[in-house]
């Protein structure tokens, strides 16, 4: 039998010299198509048709607030602006008008606006930078009140779509390589597409652009742009990432309060328009001071948001007033943070939040599980324990036990953060860093730039289409934190299949919180010991009134002092992080409740105790009395109180007085039993049992 050795019918493809392939050269050149150094020849060429910026085009105008004021759209619009362009210089800082910052800001121009070929639009800026205007680049250094913006950038574009979604395929190919374990079998066709539409690319040619794009379906899989958010409705029935979006905005930190409230306008903002242009685009926010200052500075934009919520796009969260310090606030003050928030949240949006939600607080008070469950809440939300700096905090998914035994469903995040890009790492740590994948394997995909940059852009919601490929977890959006927690409390039968941590949530890191700006420390106790003895008295005097004598319990100025010492426990204000404009802020703030607490304390004893004299003002020593204490606790004290020596009559000399050693006070004991109101003068002998 013949044997024709060496001719097989196989075409000859390729009578060229064979390579190999060298992975990492391949790798390495990916860095070359976006930017850098080649940018007037690669990708990032083409990502506008047209571009201008002259005068007959781009007509600017500006007015700056005088110092750091906050005027409202109203009062800023009846003022003369000047004419500014590009390469004029704005500030000093942190001022209201003018330019400044350290990123480019895209605005969209309404259709209509274009079909009638001129557009008016009012921006409100600020004359610093995302963290601050820190004077030597350190973010958290004291801030330079000097420093001065130059406006680089103003121009009118008309981006190419396909350009920049090809972009956005490009940066999700790339992550997949540069993310995914090496030599797997995705990596590895993320690596031969992405090099194919970069060898397809040429420089000025924007025919072949639609073609690159079928090249990276590939790994999207046929049309996977065309089919929108339904495309999260492939693949596996149940999702293990759930994507939503947030914007932590630290109330104050590296800015004083009043930027916060420019800052919540922008971010809130674009979070609005994105939702008209991503219908599966769901935004998580906390904080209702935040939303009281939009209500009252911005009153069309919280209309909007109001709307959004009805909708179910815009998304309560949180329930407390700010997201507070969990240490050093009182008991009592942690319940009104939530009293307080859910209140405002119910008043104007017509609901409460069911999820407590403190990603960044300093530790976390074994009193809270209770607490939150009192505030008509069973879930809660934080990531801060991924912060530690000795020991890896050991769930992900997790029962919380409280003092007294009450428990919440908890959810640290295993992606660590609450700003995260949306990357594939992002997704892929959702699940590779899960401590508890045993009892449940979902994680919540916190996504969003924070502080002010705007929370969820345009790529991020890119990105997580095109994370959507299964060999990837899968991932879903268009739901809710609560719908993400009642999945688990379903799967887990209602939490009994998962673990438990009992106690503090103790964060093992930003040490000298209980030190630091003791004078703010000091102000917070004094408010809350004030506020509730205003509240106790004044409720006392309502109800005790004597005839002909008309008292009104004046609850909005209560309120508006609770507010304000809800305000200043932030988590960077009370514990003593953030910088100095931040306490003279505050400091102004605490002045202002112990000016009416006093206010309203007099007017009670005004009424509880008809014709007494408050020792705080000018007291007649020539005529006699009775020094009198009264006791907002119910249960017995004895104490020590200094008095000016105005109040030492004759009537008070047969008692034990001493006096001071400048002779302008007296120390005298009072004493109150249990439950009685009215403390009065007592003498300390060896018989004398303890007051408690």
């Amino acid at each position: 039998m013949a044997h024709n050795h060496g001719c097989g019918h196989y075409p000859a493809l390729n009578y060229g010299p064979g390579t190999k392939w060298i992975k990492n050269l391949t790798q390495s050149w990916l860095s070359t198509f976006l930017g850098g150094h080649f940018e007037d020849v690669n990708l990032s060429s083409v990502l506008f048709t047209h571009k201008v910026d002259g005068p007959e085009f781009v007509d600017l105008q500006v007015w700056s607030t005088p110092g750091l004021t906050k005027p409202l759209f109203k009062e800023a619009m009846s003022q003369t602006f000047k004419p500014a362009k590009k390469g004029d210089s704005f500030g000093p800082s942190c001022i209201t008008g003018g330019y400044g910052g350290d990123r480019r800001v895209e605005h969209i121009i309404p259709r209509e606006a274009v079909h009638r070929g001129t557009y008016e639009v009012v921006i409100e800026s600020s004359c610093n930078g995302m963290f601050g205007v820190p004077w030597n680049g350190d973010t958290i250094a004291p801030p330079d009140m000097n420093r001065y913006f130059k406006l680089v950038s103003a121009d009118l574009v008309v981006p190419n779509q396909d350009v920049w979604q090809l972009m956005w395929d490009f940066n999700t190919l790339r992550e997949l390589v540069d993310t995914l374990p090496g030599n797997t079998a995705l990596q590895n066709k993320a690596l031969v597409t992405v090099n194919a539409i970069m060898n397809a690319f040429k420089t000025g040619d924007l025919e072949n652009i639609k073609q690159m794009r079928e090249i990276a379906e590939e790994v999207f899989g046929k049309d996977w742009q065309a089919k929108g958010a339904a495309i999260y409705d492939e693949g596996p029935k149940k999702a293990q990432i759930v994507g939503i979006s947030y914007c932590h905005i630290d109330t104050a930190w590296l800015w004083p309060y009043h930027v916060t409230q420019q800052k919540t306008a922008r971010s809130w903002s674009t979070q609005v328009d994105l939702m008209e242009r991503y219908p599966e685009h769901r935004f998580a926010c906390s904080q209702a001071q935040q939303f009281k200052w939009l209500e009252e500075q911005y009153p069309p934009l919280f209309k909007r948001i109001q709307e959004k919520v009805a909708s179910g796009q815009f998304h309560l969260i949180g329930g407390a007033w700010v997201e507070n310090d969990g240490n050093m606030p009182s008991r009592e003050t942690l319940v009104r943070q939530f009293v307080y928030g859910q209140r405002y949240f119910e008043s104007r949006f017509g609901q409460r939040c069911e999820t407590a939600w403190l990603p960044d607080s300093f530790g976390l008070t074994a009193a809270y599980p209770q607490l939150i469950r009192d505030a008509g809440m069973k879930y809660f939300f934080t990531q801060k324990l991924s912060w530690n700096n000795v020991n890896v905090f050991p769930h992900s998914t997790f029962n919380w036990v409280g003092i007294d035994g009450t428990q919440v469903i908890c959810h640290m995040t295993p992606v660590e953060t609450y700003t995260a890009q949306a990357t594939v790492g992002d997704v892929n740590k959702g699940i590779t860093n899960h401590k508890n994948l045993e009892s449940n394997d979902t994680a919540l995909l916190v996504f969003g730039n924070g502080d002010g940059g705007g929370g969820a852009l345009p790529k991020m919601l890119e990105n997580v289409l095109a994370n959507t490929h299964r060999e990837l977890p899968p991932v879903s959006m268009g739901s809710t934190v609560e719908q993400f927690f009642e999945d688990i409390e379903r799967e887990s039968k209602e939490g009994s299949t998962l673990p438990v941590w009992r106690g503090e949530l103790y964060l093992e890191f930003h040490r000298g919180t209980y030190t630091s700006h003791g004078s703010i420390k000091k102000g917070n106790r004094k408010s809350e010991i004030s506020l509730q003895d205003v509240e106790r008295l004044a409720s006392l005097a309502t109800l005790f009134q004597p005839k002909g004598r008309s008292y009104v319990y004046l609850k909005a100025t209560i309120d508006d002092c609770w507010e304000k010492v809800l305000l200043n426990q932030f988590h960077d204000v009370l514990p003593g992080s953030a910088i100095g404009m931040v306490y003279n802020d505050a400091e102004q703030l605490y002045s202002e409740v112990r000016k009416d607490c006093q206010a309203l304390l007099e007017e009670a004893f005004g009424v509880l105790l008809s014709g007494s004299v408050s020792l705080l003002g000018d007291v007649p020593s020539s005529q006699p009395f009775d020094l009198v204490a009264v006791n907002t606790m119910p249960f017995p004290r004895r104490d020590v109180i200094k008095i000016p020596v105005s109040a030492v009559s004759q009537s008070l000399i047969p008692q034990p007085v001493q006096m001071s050693a400048d002779g302008k006070h007296a120390y005298v004991l009072l004493q109150a039993q249990e439950n009685e109101m009215i403390a009065r003068l007592t003498v300390l002998s060896a018989d004398y049992t303890p007051a408690s």
